[in-house]
């Protein structure tokens, strides 16, 4: 008895969508994520079609030209397997908003899963001994555990090393640091500066200069032309602008804060750092009742608008709200937010900072994970920043540095 094969159409339709939007962004994604040919039930040709057509011109800008895509697809009789020009308009104009990738890539692989194990249990059924059967059974369970995970996700020695020594001599050739520099020489000199994949944590009391230090971190890659994401669960936007213009400026916060205040020169230094941000590549998240989920989501369209992303601040850990089951303990939900930041750094190939509050004792608040998953740990303390934890470099000194609250930033005593 035959039996319709699993598909996700709509899936199908958002991803490719995606592609044509966005090639730069989404190709080489879905080849990454294993969205094969074979992925593709009923867009297969339409999904080839549109690779074939970025891969000629692999540096375009912007989304594919439909007139030439469908010109192209008629001339090669893919058009017409692909349903006509209005299905092909139709998978282009379906995804409005990129950010339910994840979720579409999952769906498609889910699919994918399921039509070979269909395929494989019609094939055992047909096996002719108990070792055909066996060798079927194993070559089924390979192919499915491929389809789920995506691409093949370890590497060899080979590529390891080799990777390793290319990566080794970037950082030689680079200067003085490896990592990106935070604008803090002190801490450069101590950490090597930010590296791609860690998870930097800054702890201190309440109202002691995180979100500033946060901040003066961030305006540091804005300036060098980097991407930054800040994701803020308690500050809004025109705050998060108004500090960041402070820093980069040298202006009084006072003046932002009071307008009527400003004269003729804190005036002209405000309207240079407007348009110091207005021409760089910062994104500012401060919708409310943000989850992981959500921040983890928008961190990664703006990866993929922008081809890469240079750092994400998350402002802060303990307002994010987790995935918490019953049962689970508010422990046990923290631990899952801070896990997920470090494990969000090392997907986007990019640091990843947060903050969290201290308690009486001056350890972490509500979950000791925080402290194990960052791979940088500094603490805002009476004398100065206290470096309690860096995996890449030097730890327990505590660098003289105060809270300029004027400046918004954190200067040498």
């Amino acid at each position: 008895m035959s039996r319709a094969m699993p598909s996700a159409v709509m899936a199908e339709k958002a991803v490719v969508s995606c592609m044509i939007q966005n090639p730069r962004g989404f190709v080489g994604r879905a080849a990454a994520e294993g969205l094969d040919e074979a992925a593709f039930w009923h867009l297969g040709p339409l999904r080839s079609a549109v690779i074939d057509f970025y891969k000629a011109d692999p540096e375009m800008e912007g989304e594919i030209d439909m007139v030439a895509l469908v010109q192209g697809m008629a001339l090669d009789g893919t058009l017409d397997r692909s349903g006509g020009p209005a299905a092909v308009y139709e998978a282009y104009t379906y995804a409005i908003n990129p950010a339910g990738w994840s979720k579409w890539s999952q769906q498609l692989r889910e699919a994918k899963a399921r039509r070979i194990a269909i395929t494989g249990a019609v094939t055992l059924d047909g096996a002719n001994d108990s070792e055909e059967a066996i060798e079927t059974a194993k070559g089924t369970l390979a192919a499915l555990t491929a389809a789920i995970s995506g691409k093949l996700r370890a590497v060899t020695a080979r590529d390891a090393a080799n990777a390793f020594i290319d990566s080794y001599q970037n950082d030689h050739a680079a200067g003085d640091i490896p990592g990106a520099s935070t604008g803090i020489a002190e801490l450069d000199a101590h950490s090597g500066g930010m590296r791609a994949g860690e998870f930097w944590v800054i702890g201190g009391k309440p109202s002691r200069g995180k979100s500033v230090l946060m901040l003066q971190i961030a305006s540091e890659f804005i300036a060098n032309s980097k991407t930054v994401a800040v994701f803020s669960l308690e500050m809004m936007a025109n705050e998060i602008i108004g500090r960041l213009i402070s820093t980069m400026v040298h202006v009084d916060y006072g003046t932002i804060t009071q307008p009527r205040s400003a004269n003729t020169g804190d005036l002209a230094k405000i309207k240079r750092g407007v348009a110091n941000l207005i021409g760089s590549n910062l994104w500012v998240d401060c919708s409310p009742g943000q989850t992981l989920d959500t921040i983890e989501t928008e961190a990664e369209r703006i990866r993929d608008v922008n081809g890469s992303i240079s750092l994400v601040v998350v402002d802060y850990l303990q307002l994010i709200r987790g995935s918490r089951a019953r049962g689970e303990s508010r422990e046990e939900e923290i631990a899952k937010v801070s896990g997920g930041l470090k494990q969000l750094a090392k997907r986007l190939q990019c640091p990843v900072i947060s903050a969290t509050q201290l308690n009486d004792s001056g350890q972490t608040r509500e979950s000791r994970a925080i402290e194990q998953d960052a791979d940088a740990l500094l603490m805002i303390v009476e004398d100065g920043i206290k470096i309690c934890k860096l995996r890449n470099g030097q730890r327990d000194s505590t660098m003289k540095l105060t809270l300029d609250g004027q400046y918004q930033r954190f200067n040498h005593q």
